[in-house]
Parts: structure tokens; sequence; C-alpha cells
């Protein structure tokens, strides 16, 4: 039975169980790529690098996530998972002035 039980949580702890990641970058140009898709109700990692001083975007909101000024060191990837509930776009921006029109495309 202790097998069992152990064989149960090291698949569960398993990466091939783990949702999918995505990588957005910070550029000169705003958030690279501007749109991701996920699945509703999937985790889903969400790698965000700041690669450039010359935007506002230093730090971030996903206001349907209920994240707000989510940290973006220069140079450092961040993760940050999130399952979304709801079929459709989440918004996502910079926490200084609302600006970068990120989108997260949840999809069925």
């Amino acid at each position: 039975m202790r097998r069992l039980v152990l064989a149960a949580a090291l698949l569960v702890a398993s990466p091939a169980f783990a949702g999918p990641t995505l990588s957005i970058k910070v550029t000169d140009h705003g958030f690279e790529p501007q749109r991701v898709s996920v699945k509703k109700g999937e985790p889903t990692t969400l790698v965000f690098t700041r690669l450039t001083d010359r935007t506002c975007i230093t730090a971030i909101d996903i206001p349907a996530e209920n994240v707000k000024n989510l940290e973006l060191p220069l140079g450092k990837p961040v993760s940050l998972t999130i399952t979304p509930k709801q079929k459709g776009i989440e918004k996502f921006h910079c926490s200084a002035m609302a600006m970068g029109d990120g989108k997260i495309v949840v999809e069925n």
C-alpha cells in the first residue's frame, strides 16, 4: 500500500502533469508576444522577463487573476502560475500607467 501511495505522489508531482509554460518578454516594443492562449481551468505558468529599461513596464497587473504590482526586475525571469476560471480575454498591463495591452486568451 505504501508503494502505491508513493507512486501516486510521484505521478502528481511529475512535470508531465504540470500545465504549459509560456514565456513573455518585455522589450522596447512592449510585451512579446502581446497575446498568449491558455485553456480554462488548466494551470499555466507565465514567465515574464524584462529585457529593457526603456518602458514603464517594471511591474504588471492582471486584474482577472487578482495580480497587482508583480515586480519584474531587469533581466530576471519572474514566474506566475494562473488557472483561468472563465473563457474570454484577460488583460495584463504595466502597474504604473496601465499600458502595454497584453492579452491572455482563455479558451475551453
